[in-house]
């Protein structure tokens, strides 16, 4: 750090003008990053229900991308609206296409009401940027055509317009998130500077980062798929600690500054303390974030590599361009400064979140311990009911006035969702089984899921009231030959030599419910291939669909959690070890930061229990566990760094506790305020997954800035002593106080 701050401060014009190229070129490759993400990713491509849908397409001749428009009259819809939608479909590229002449439960009661599919062999980012002409193209056509005196309506939904939405509201939400957060912004750091100057050089450290992030987006997703959710991470990682690291090490500047130093060595000072905890806070939030990559699903890579290069470019961009800044700045940094400039600080001071230094907690450290720990552990209860679950066979995710999600509410409100989203199962026979033994398994298979609560319509070949020899013979005639025919060869078919049929289940509380879940896991234990013991059927049985995708990815949360929760706990330990040679610091570190993500998820879950928004989206938990891990590590090293320095000065222990909370107590609460701004102004998100993110970090950081940083952390380190710090640093110690003549350094807070 040393070394790089003395090149950066020999050259700062250099280095200033090299910055400006860089996010110029930036920041025209980011305008191209919207055109590089896709929506979903939601999915585990390697999970049973997707690699079953490959045996769907090729024996049912599936489209893979499903459009769905949805007709809403006042008065019955006419066949001509119905051939207009056909026509329309086919025009946008649609290989088939089915109505209610084919599937006479697409149509309510009152004619009113009804759906056409359309199949779409396309890639999904085709199908997707079809959805807003088509709807377009609906509206017009079929305006004028509704029954004199009625009003329609016409909704383009399914799984491709659903995830168009998507990606239209999550970059709605990036937008609004950072035109909400910007002012808020000013207004702390003014407060928390008194300078005009001083405020905006962390805006622009935190704008360079952005435009790298995205720009980086932009490049990597030529490449790879990248999940919309990119765009929201970034904005919300690289604006919290972009200003968070310019914030530390400008405060420690302006401090170095009062205190008489020159300017060249106040930058040094400031880049060799601040500068060093900053790069091994940056490290911590990557190397959290990393261990997403552990379920191999996009939502959770496109999260991490959006955290890990918008990290790395805030820190290259802190570490580099801002000590040329502050070096050509020196103390025209307070330009700008704003009347009563001091009397806002002390304010700020006063008003601070928590009470670390306070003569109770140095009085009586280990009540105060026990009590704050028993207080998170009291408010992380509610996570003993928590209730998880990724919405993939839904529109709940969407706000409830988007066209896409309406059309699935009207269908759901007027002819019931399950048929749109049933649960299929796959069973497929080798030919030396024979029809027979099939249809016995297919008999074996729907008694059982009939039994199960929430099943709901179940469709199959032994549904049909046919004797099995009649079923075979259609299975062999042209479908067109006999309705019977029709209706087996929509679930029995011949692929690769094998027999492959299908059970359809519309679960009766529709498909994302609870009981929809536990069917798909029930039908699995017992007949699917990890059935332990005799299955009672010769079939191989699979189950796909929406509802069996959610459970999939679902599972590979589930199971990848202890890897991930491993890998966080040994990186951060292993980087903590080395920051600052003691084994008792990462040991506090990881179980305060364990307390914040559960006290954190416990309100969470208490909210939206009370808002009947529950189950939590399966996401959430999994990224705030890994982002809060590394973001909370900021305040953890700035504070620890502080205290070890003036331990090391010569400091008593107590007395350094002492003034490393106080020096840096507004700095970690003004942190702690931009943090919290920063994931608030996400809760307005109308994507629901992005809301619920938003939310939990920013309870997240109040907790951890008000009772672990302000409370916990200093009276567990008067509990338990020098020992804490290490060994080296009680040698330091011992070193500094018999050298009389250096009296240690007494580091003022300069507001």
């Amino acid at each position: 750090m040393k070394r790089l701050s003395a090149l950066v401060t020999r050259r700062p014009w250099v280095v200033i003008g090299v910055w400006i190229a860089i996010v110029a070129g930036a920041a025209v490759i980011a305008s191209g990053l919207d055109g590089s993400l896709k929506a979903g990713g939601f999915t585990n491509p390697r999970a049973e229900a997707l690699v079953t849908q490959a045996t769907l397409r090729d024996a049912f001749d599936e489209a893979p991308g499903q459009l769905v428009v949805a007709l809403d009259s006042t008065k019955p819809v006419t066949d001509g609206m119905v051939q207009t939608v056909i026509t329309e479909l086919r025009r946008a590229g649609a290989t088939t296409t089915q109505d209610a002449s084919t599937h006479p439960d697409w149509r309510s009661s009152s004619g009113c009401t009804t759906l056409v599919v359309g199949g779409f062999d396309a890639d999904d980012t085709t199908v997707q940027n079809s959805v807003p002409d088509l709807q377009r193209r609906l509206e017009s056509a079929l305006r004028g055509q509704s029954a004199s005196g009625s009003h329609s309506a016409v909704y383009v939904t399914g799984q491709p317009a659903l995830d168009y939405q998507l990606n239209v509201h999550s970059k709605a939400d990036a937008t609004r998130a950072e035109m909400i957060v910007f002012p808020v912004l000013i207004i702390v750091l003014l407060l928390v500077f008194g300078s005009v100057t001083a405020m905006i050089v962390p805006l622009l450290i935190a704008g360079s980062a952005l435009a790298l992030g995205s720009a980086a987006g932009a490049l990597l997703g030529r490449g790879i798929d990248l999940s919309i959710l990119y765009s929201n991470i970034v904005s919300m990682i690289g604006l919290a600690v972009a200003i968070d690291y310019s914030l530390f090490i400008i405060k420690r500047f302006r401090e170095e500054l009062a205190m008489g130093a020159e300017v060249r060595a106040a930058v040094q000072t400031a880049m060799q303390t601040a500068g060093r905890s900053v790069f091994f806070s940056g490290i911590a939030v990557a190397v959290a974030l990393a261990a997403l990559f552990i379920p191999r699903v996009m939502a959770f890579t496109s999260i991490a590599l959006g955290g890990i290069v918008v990290t790395t470019a805030a820190l290259l961009v802190t570490l580099t361009v801002l000590p040329a800044v502050l070096t050509v700045l020196g103390r025209r940094i307070d330009w700008g400064s704003i009347r009563g400039r001091r009397r806002l600080a002390s304010a700020s001071t006063s008003t601070h979140l928590g009470a670390g230094a306070s003569s109770g907690l140095f009085r009586h450290p280990g009540l105060v311990t026990v009590v704050g720990v028993v207080a998170l552990v009291i408010v992380a209860l509610p996570i003993s009911g928590i209730s998880l679950q990724s919405p993939v066979a839904s529109a709940t995710v969407l706000p409830s006035t988007d066209p896409a999600r309406k059309g699935l509410d009207v269908l759901a409100a007027k002819l019931g969702d399950r048929a749109l989203f049933p649960v299929q199962v796959v069973m497929t026979a080798s030919p030396r089984q024979g029809g027979e033994a099939l249809l016995r398994d297919v008999a074996t298979v729907s008694e059982f899921a009939a039994d199960q609560r929430g099943a709901g319509d179940l469709t199959s070949v032994a549904t049909l009231g046919a004797p099995n020899a009649a079923i075979i013979a259609a299975a062999d005639a042209p479908e067109s030959s006999s309705p019977l025919a029709a209706a087996v060869h929509r679930l029995w078919s011949t692929h690769n030599g094998r027999t492959v049929t299908r059970i359809l289940i519309d679960p009766s509380e529709g498909p994302d419910s609870v009981s929809a879940h536990r069917l798909v896991t029930a039908l699995r234990d017992r007949f699917g291939a990890t059935a332990n013991g005799s299955t009672g059927i010769s079939a191989s049985l699979a189950v796909a669909g929406a509802t069996a995708q959610g459970v999939d990815f679902d599972s590979t949360l589930v199971d990848s959690m202890p890897l991930i929760a491993l890998l966080v706990f040994a990186l951060t330990f292993g980087m903590l070890l080395f920051a600052f040679r003691s084994v008792l610091l990462p040991v506090l570190a990881l179980a305060f930061n364990g307390l914040v993500v559960a006290a954190s998820l416990g309100i969470l879950t208490f909210l939206l229990d009370r808002t009947g928004s529950a189950p939590i989206n399966s996401v959430t938990p999994v990224l705030l566990f890994a982002v809060l891990f590394g973001l909370s590590m900021d305040y953890m090293v700035i504070i620890m760094a502080r205290i070890t320095e003036g331990f090391r000065s010569g400091l008593d222990y107590r007395a350094a506790v002492g003034q490393g909370v106080h020096a840096t107590r507004t700095m970690v609460n003004s942190a702690a305020i931009i943090m919290i701004a920063v994931f608030a102004s996400f809760a307005t998100a109308e994507i629901s997954i992005v809301r619920e993110i938003g939310i939990g970090l920013a309870v997240a950081v109040a907790i951890d800035a008000l009772v672990i940083r302000a409370v916990i952390l200093p009276a567990t380190l008067l509990l338990l002593g020098p020992r804490t710090l290490g060994a080296s640093a009680q040698r330091a110690n011992a070193r500094a106080r018999q050298r009389p003549s250096v009296a240690p350094r007494q580091l003022d807070l300069v507001h």
